[in-house]
């Protein structure tokens, strides 16, 4: 053992204390680092600096986040910068809490702190770690790397088994249910686990704000409209759980956050955390989502409505508060460029334009079509609009298509389990590096079967035969009875995802929501170029005195 050699009291040791799990700092973990450090210090002579506190509590070292965010990190700068002197002692209790990352990043930590001129002490042992020590005794290094790999390889399995009891968790919620117990308390604002009826319940004050937020959207107010009248009528804002801070009023983001859950129609999407260990960024990814397992607090009709409704294309910035100004307001774009189709008035006369061409921006040409012969074409073919539109399919096909995925994602589940428990206990070995590398295949094809579940879901819901019997029936009472401009964007925008204007075939493009089928319609109109349109135009800075981009169609 290097001993430190008694010196004058102004050597300073540090103690740095950390651990994973917040629930550790009710036992007596802290308590017992600090005092083996209180007693390290007076034993040797050291002067245990109390200004530069170092705990990292609650904070993992797996990842390197407490070398990287943490006290451990704010220390590394304050030896980098001089703040600590060369020949100070760190003090921790063993080498795991350092450092339970990958074993390089590890060793370049504990090289680091040593290279630096720190003497690291491990309380538990009493090993003194410095660089005059790993010249004298290089053999020393092997101890300390053992230990890094076995505090590694630790965390490595722990995070294995917490990722395969999830996994099996979430695999008894789909077959058999709660059966009595919650699956999550970090549920939605409005849900609440009820100990008492051994289910989870709706928190009715709460419930009735996102209910107005669903009906609020489905009326066509927008986000920010909702969330300044929650505000001004002093609703108050919903607490939040874990650190997270509660916030001080209504924000949008919030709200859109709201009506794109899956929550409020009842259904729990459980979510896995990846790490980008190249950027060590952290993803929280959607697995394949749980029907029924919160109580609903809005019909499954309005919340596709609502949904479909978030996915086309509004109006931004200063026109977000202007009524359309167009039946295809939002859902209309160009057949050449596939950007957003803008509105150009000029005098009694409107064009429909690309707005990349209309910015003048290179891969589109300017290619002006009247407004109003769009407009006449869907309301004139309005019957054959809906006589041919698709119907959608059957959902007892689609029902077939989900359970088929279903079963395909529920079985490379249990293969990643299995091959998990496989590089377990054969790790090293040539049978475990084959079994990471079919562990990440499986998983890209896991994900992208979860997403496709996803969709297929969200289309059985919008699928039903009634749902599309009734919007197809009120586009073309709009058309027909010439409903006015607002009435009849929001009747469109309801059923119709996307309008596709090509003006040199003249031709409209149409894809409704509850199909991939495309229909088209004769639009009479055909273009006019820029050099045409400009003869009858004046100035654009007349026409947009506020630089008015693709937002001009309203």
């Amino acid at each position: 053992m290097d001993a430190p050699v008694r010196t004058e009291a102004k050597t300073l040791a540090y103690s740095y204390v950390r651990f994973s799990t917040l629930a550790q700092s009710a036992g007596a973990t802290v308590q017992r680092q600090t005092e083996k450090a209180a007693k390290y210090a007076a034993d040797h002579g050291l002067t245990l600096d109390t200004e530069l506190n170092m705990m990292d509590l609650g904070m993992s070292a797996f990842r390197g986040k407490n070398a990287r965010t943490g006290a451990l990190g704010g220390f590394l700068k304050a030896v980098e910068n001089g703040y600590v002197q060369r020949g100070s002692y760190l003090l921790i209790e063993n080498m795991d809490r350092l450092s339970r990352a990958d074993i390089v990043t590890a060793q370049g930590l504990f090289l680091q702190l040593v290279g630096s001129g720190i003497n690291l002490v491990t309380l538990m042992n009493g090993e003194t770690y410095s660089a005059a020590r790993l010249e004298r005794e290089p053999e020393a290094i092997l101890f300390v790397v053992l230990e890094l790999i076995r505090a590694n390889r630790e965390s490595t399995r722990k995070s294995q088994l917490i990722g395969d009891a999830k996994a099996r968790k979430k695999k008894r919620l789909v077959e058999h249910g709660l059966e009595g117990q919650p699956y999550t308390r970090q549920t939605p604002a409005w849900i609440m686990w009820s100990e008492e009826e051994k289910a989870y319940t709706r928190i009715e004050e709460r419930a009735a704000i996102v209910r107005e937020m669903f009906e609020r959207m489905d009326r066509g107010d927008g986000l920010t409209r909702i969330a300044r009248d929650l505000n001004q009528r002093g609703i108050p804002t919903w607490p939040q759980k874990g650190k997270r801070k509660t916030a001080d009023h209504w924000r949008t983001s919030y709200i859109r956050k709201v009506l794109t859950s899956t929550a409020p129609i009842g259904t729990f999407t459980p979510h896995t955390t990846r790490h980008d260990e190249d950027t060590r960024a952290r993803r929280d990814e959607p697995m394949t989502p749980v029907e029924n397992v919160f109580p609903p607090v809005v019909e499954a009709d309005l919340y596709w409505r609502v949904n479909r409704k978030l996915k086309t294309t509004a109006a931004r910035g200063r026109h977000a508060r202007h009524a359309p100004k167009s039946i295809v307001s939002g859902i209309v774009f160009c057949a050449t460029c596939g950007h957003a189709v803008t509105r150009v008035a000029k005098g009694d006369y409107v064009y429909l334009v690309c707005s990349r061409a209309n910015m003048r921006a290179e891969g589109c040409d300017y290619k002006a079509v009247r407004y109003d012969t769009v407009e006449r074409a869907l309301r004139e073919h309005a019957h054959r609009l809906v006589k041919d539109a698709p119907r959608g399919q059957n959902t007892a096909t689609l029902e077939k298509k989900i359970d088929a995925l279903q079963n395909k994602a529920d079985a490379g589940e249990v293969v990643i389990f299995d091959l998990a428990e496989l590089i377990a206990e054969e790790r090293g070995s040539p049978e475990a590096t084959a079994a990471a590398k079919r562990i990440r295949e499986i998983d890209r094809e896991l994900k992208e079967t979860q997403k496709q579940l996803r969709d297929l879901r969200a289309q059985r819901d919008t699928l039903t035969a009634s749902s599309v019997k009734d919007r197809l029936k009120a586009v073309a009472q709009a058309l027909t009875n010439n409903a006015d401009v607002v009435e009849t964007n929001r009747t469109l925008r309801d059923a119709i995802r996307r309008i596709v204007l090509d003006p040199e075939q003249g031709y409209l493009w149409i894809r409704w929501h509850h199909s991939d089928e495309v229909q088209d319609i004769l639009c009479a109109s055909r273009h006019m170029n820029f050099e045409e349109f400009r003869e009858t135009t004046p100035p654009l800075q007349a026409l947009f005195p506020e630089n008015a981009t693709a937002n001009q169609l309203q």
